[in-house]
Order: C-alpha cells, then structure tokens, then sequence
C-alpha cells in the first residue's frame, strides 16, 4: 500500500502544488523558476490549516500531527481525528474533484467545517484558515526544488553516459 505523510495547505485531499506539478513519482514538467514562482505565489495566498496527516490507500484520513499555533490547534483538532467531511463534502475519492476546487479557491480568512472522526463519534470543528507560515513554506518549496535537483542531476549523468 502507498503510504504518504503531507502538511495540509487546506484541505486534507492533496498536497499543496502547482497544476504542472506532476504526480508522486513522475516528473515536474515546469523549469525550475517556473515552479518556484508559482509556489511561492499559490502557497503564499492558500488558506492553511496546520495539520499532517497519513494517507495510505483505502483507509481513513488521520490526523497525525497538529502544528503548534496553528487555525487546527485552535478548533481543537488533535492527532488521531479522522477526517471525515469538508463543509459537509464527504472525503472520499468519488469528491476528490470538488476537494481539490474548494482547495484551489481557499484564502486566509475563510472558515471551513471540518467533521472529524474521535472516539467513534462524528464533531464538526470549524475553523478560520491562516496564512501559510514562511518556515512552512519555504519547506515545501525546499523539498520540490530538491526533486528538481535531484532529476536535473540524473539527465545529466544519462547524457554523460548515454551506453551505460
């Protein structure tokens, strides 16, 4: 089973990244100052909640971390929540469309109902969203600016050695 660990910008469906950003294993299709400005851009004026979760495929969206401080933390969100539900919308992959929409056009200062899962009851937690913090940030575009890197560096070792 695939097993991913993210930082949520908004919503507990995706990480935060740019449309050509591709997905987990392919490669970014954007040059690297493309991509850097547009992360920069988009993630700077995404609604951010402060939660990391584990997803793995097939099971339910648990919160395993709440980030100090953060809008999460202030609802009261805490690790082992499931989420269950976005302003009433069903996390779930037959949504996953609309999640990633509602995502896109989410800005500090809105409030979002989260329904979470605790002790075998469902709660609505609602909650303003917050600007991404700059250490939060700067992490995120750290790590893709190192795939960059990390796949520039093996297009030039096939150049290099194209009978290898």
């Amino acid at each position: 089973m695939m097993r991913m660990r993210w930082i949520l910008a908004l919503l507990a469906v995706a990480a935060v990244s740019a449309p050509v950003l591709a997905g987990e294993g392919e490669k970014c299709t954007a040059n690297t100052q493309e991509c850097l400005d547009y992360m920069a851009t988009r993630m700077k004026n995404t609604g951010w909640v402060g939660i990391e979760v584990n997803v793995e495929e097939g099971s339910p969206m648990e919160v395993m971390k709440v980030v100090p401080d953060s809008p999460a933390e202030a609802a009261g969100m805490k690790p082992g929540d499931i989420l269950v539900a976005i302003n009433g919308l069903e996390i779930n992959q037959e949504n996953q469309e609309a999640l990633q929409k509602a995502r896109a056009e989410s800005k500090p200062g809105q409030s979002v109902t989260y329904t979470i899962g605790r002790s075998g009851e469902h709660h609505d937690l609602t909650l303003t969203l917050g600007a991404m913090p700059a250490d939060v940030l700067a992490r995120y575009i750290g790590e893709h600016m190192l795939q960059h890197a990390s796949t520039a560096m093996s297009e030039e070792k096939a150049e290099a050695n194209p009978g290898s």
